[in-house]
């Protein structure tokens, strides 16, 4: 009997041993994980919303942090805002991925990628199911079987998945996870984070402007943004316009309203839309169909499903959505709640230190920045501030990781060219505005930023014609991305071929015709292509 009693104590002792392991794994996973266990990476391909093969396999030199998401998922939002705001995010030594997990398209991945407006994440989406795959795989890799979004894997430079974090990060927590395994110095925040703990993390998106520009919902930090989500046929709608255009405050350097359309109206017909409201309202368009979506999950913050257009959405300077109302409303009202805001102390006052900045503002930020670009220039356009005196430009220096003044324009005029430029070069430009006031200067208190690439130097080409056929040879052009072979007999251009490669032979050619060849060499640089000019030359088939 004695024996019977002790096995009996072991049997129990060992059933609560056991089932408190359980309990103290499962609240890590609830919590928030950091499981740490060197692996050996796994290897998937996930399509960028630019269209390109993004693989999960280490580059060279970088080290790579794997985002697992979904566009739904608050502590998702939490941490990818908190990287967009980083300054290490911009490394060239590490790559950001962010997999969509939930199926949704590309497009709709695209301006959930346009909310955050940094171009150093990588976003994937997933019809296909692939990102769910390599999310489950990463998990048993690392012996988890379930937990919390997101789920963040970092991988190091030798292909080793260093370890699996879970649920809200800050981009110092991710940094200073990274520094266990990797050699790297770098800023967390740009912007400190608030201590309010007031509002629901905003759900941030990029909206098609009228004037054919993206502006994100993600706030900016030294405004307060009033979302407004309606439509053009909606008599309600247009009257908490027409309200808010009468309004003291809808210019405010502080205050920033956005009008999106909700049902599908084009550009030009939002254009004409606008025409009745005020110039400091910023009209979005919906031909893509995307902003009924857009404004259905900022009513589900709330648990709401739907009501009385329109949706005013107001977000503080922390991102935080502070207030969601449907139907009627007026500027008052909708001043009333931004007062409210601001006197509670958590509207956030914190403004971007680099480059820097003044205490006061009597001049409001640059916005509308825009570059275009020749193989050693950039030209950079922006919307003229009223008060301004003149701008500040600045220049990115990777190397230095700070901003250099480059010049100062003394008159009110909106363009600045930067030249002497390395072709094919990655650059990244800043705008600020000043003035005058009591007899010193102060600046606006962010800036504009811009990254913007070089086009690359003309490519140096032969052609050779052959019977019926014609072979076109060409040299590299140092930072080229590829190119892109074009020919004609009369008329236009006719494009053959986008190549990595230094030769293309055109088949299939009329015998005793001349043709026109030409290659362009071509950039691309944060989804955008920068094409070098180009030299044409004719030969007759034989």
């Amino acid at each position: 009997m004695a024996k019977n009693h002790i096995f009996q104590k072991q049997k129990l002792h060992l059933c609560v041993v056991s089932m408190l392991v359980i309990l103290f794994s499962l609240l890590i996973i609830a919590s928030g994980s950091n499981v740490q266990a060197a692996q050996k990476n796994l290897t998937y391909n996930f399509t960028s919303t630019d269209g390109e093969t993004v693989s999960t396999k280490a580059n060279p030199g970088q080290t790579t942090v794997l985002i697992f998401g979904y566009v739904g998922c608050g502590k998702t939002r939490s941490t990818l805002n908190s990287l967009a705001s980083c300054e290490w995010v911009r490394r060239p030594d590490i790559r950001v991925i962010f997999a969509e997990t939930d199926g949704h398209t590309r497009e709709e991945v695209q301006s959930y990628a346009d909310g955050y407006g940094c171009q150093d994440i990588t976003f994937c989406y997933d019809e296909d199911g692939e990102t769910m795959m390599a999310h489950r795989e990463y998990g048993q890799l690392f012996g988890l079987n379930s937990g919390t979004f997101p789920t963040i894997v970092l991988i190091d430079q030798n292909n080793q998945a260093q370890s699996l974090l879970q649920g809200t990060k800050t981009a110092n927590e991710l940094l200073a996870e990274i520094q266990k395994f990797a050699d790297i110095e770098g800023e967390g925040l740009l912007t400190p984070p608030s201590d309010s703990t007031e509002g629901i993390e905003n759900y941030v998106c990029g909206l098609k402007t009228i004037d054919n520009t993206t502006i994100s919902t993600r706030a900016n930090s030294n405004e307060t943004t009033v979302l407004v989500f309606g439509y053009t046929n909606c008599g309600i709608t247009k009257a908490a316009l027409q309200s808010i255009s009468g309004s003291a405050w809808v210019g405010r350097p502080d205050i920033r309203v956005i009008y999106a359309d909700v049902y599908g109206a084009s550009s030009s017909e939002v254009k004409e839309f606008a025409q009745d409201y005020s110039n400091h309202i910023i009209f979005c368009h919906d031909e893509a169909m995307l902003n009924w979506g857009h404004a259905l999950s900022y009513l589900r913050l709330y648990g709401q499903t739907g009501g009385s257009f329109p949706y005013i959405v107001l977000i503080d300077k922390n991102n935080k959505v502070r207030s969601i109302t449907l139907g009627p409303n007026t500027e008052d009202k909708i001043f009333a709640e931004i007062e409210k805001i601001s006197s509670s102390g958590s509207d956030g006052s914190n403004t971007e230190k680099d480059p820097g900045s003044t205490a006061e503002q009597g001049v409001a930020n640059v916005s509308k920045l825009k570059a275009s670009s020749t193989a050693k220039t950039v030209k950079l356009t922006w919307q003229k501030v009223a008060n301004a005196k003149g701008y500040i430009i600045y220049q990115y220096d990777n190397a230095k990781k700070k901003w250099i003044k480059k010049a100062t324009l003394k008159t009110n005029t909106a363009s600045y060219t930067m030249k002497k430029l390395t072709p094919a070069k990655a650059y990244r430009f800043a705008v600020k505005a000043y003035a005058t006031l009591n007899g010193k200067q102060v600046e606006s208190k962010s800036y504009a930023s811009i990254y913007a690439a070089t086009a690359p130097n003309a490519v140096n080409f032969k052609v050779t014609a052959g019977k019926r056929k014609a072979t076109i040879k060409w040299s590299k052009v140092k930072g080229a991305t590829g190119y892109t072979v074009y020919y004609k007999a009369h008329g236009s251009w006719k494009k053959l071929k986008n190549t990595k490669g230094t030769s293309y032979t055109k088949k299939k050619l009329k015998s005793g015709t001349k043709y026109t060849f030409t290659v362009k060499a071509y950039k691309t640089y944060k989804g955008k292509t920068h094409t070098s000019s180009f030299k044409a030359k004719k030969v007759k088939v034989r």
